[in-house]
C-alpha cells in the first residue's frame, strides 16, 4: 500500500506474524497528520499485533504530527504502535517536548528498521 500526499508519503508492507511497517516521509505537520493519520489508522485491526513506524525519512514533525502518532496507538492499542526508526527531526522534537520515550522509541538512542 502506498499513499502520498502532499508533503508525505506512507508506504505500508506486512512483515509477517501480523506485523506491518509503514515507512513515512516528508513533513508530519497539521497539513499532513490527519491524512496519515487515515491512511494509517484504516490499517488498524483486523487481527493486526503490531504497526512498526520507520520515521527516518521525516524531515519535520511538528506537535500536530506527534498528537496523529499518539492518537494512531490509542485507537490500536497500547504497546501495538512502536517507532523503529525516526529522523534527527522527530528525535529533536521528542527531547524538546521532554518524551524521552514515546512509542517505544528512545530519543537520542539508534534505532533499526530491521
Amino acid at each position: 500500500m502506498h499513499d502520498q500526499q502532499e508533503d508525505l508519503t506512507v508506504t505500508v508492507e506486512r512483515t509477517g506474524s501480523g506485523e506491518l511497517l509503514a515507512t513515512v516521509a516528508g513533513e508530519l505537520d497539521i497539513r499532513t497528520a490527519a491524512p496519515m493519520l487515515r491512511t494509517l489508522g484504516r490499517l488498524v485491526g483486523g487481527g493486526l499485533e503490531l504497526i512498526r513506524l520507520d520515521l527516518s525519512g521525516v524531515e519535520f514533525c511538528d506537535h500536530a504530527g506527534l498528537r496523529a502518532l499518539n492518537t494512531l496507538e490509542m485507537t490500536a492499542g497500547a504497546g501495538r504502535v512502536c517507532i523503529v526508526a525516526a529522523h534527527p527531526s522527530v528525535d529533536m522534537i521528542l527531547r524538546l517536548c521532554g518524551l524521552t520515550t514515546f512509542l517505544g522509541h528512545r530519543a537520542g538512542a539508534a534505532t533499526f528498521t530491521g
